[in-house]
């Protein structure tokens, strides 16, 4: 999506105060971010361990969050190429989220984790 007037807008003017950048290559932009120290940590329905319950010791250094597209998720490339996977537990018959509350609640989850 582009960042527009209304972006900045809805955010609340947070896109003014966060870096935000946009990459053609997201392999290599991963690799350069690991390669920088950063633990990379993909949001997937396909991930084995739920978050919360996790290492919470990987949500307290650098990271990086890679979460993907409502309707195609990550690609299974991507996922490869990241240290963790975590899911966000959910019960009931509904198993999905829309992609902006599931970053909002892995965030939640990164801050917590920091103080």
């Amino acid at each position: 999506a582009q960042i527009n007037g209304d972006a900045v807008k809805t955010s609340a003017g947070a896109l003014n105060l966060l870096p935000v950048c946009r990459e053609a290559d997201l392999h290599q932009t991963i690799e350069f971010l690991k390669n920088s120290g950063l633990t990379i940590i993909a949001c997937t329905e396909k991930a084995d361990a739920d978050l919360g319950h996790s290492d919470a010791a990987h949500l307290s250094g650098p990271v990086a969050v890679l979460m993907g597209s409502e309707e195609d998720g990550i690609s299974p490339d991507l996922l490869r190429l990241c240290d963790q996977r975590l899911r966000i537990p959910m019960s009931g018959q509904i198993q999905s989220l829309n992609v902006g509350v599931a970053a909002g609640i892995m965030l939640f989850e990164v801050a917590k984790h920091r103080g």
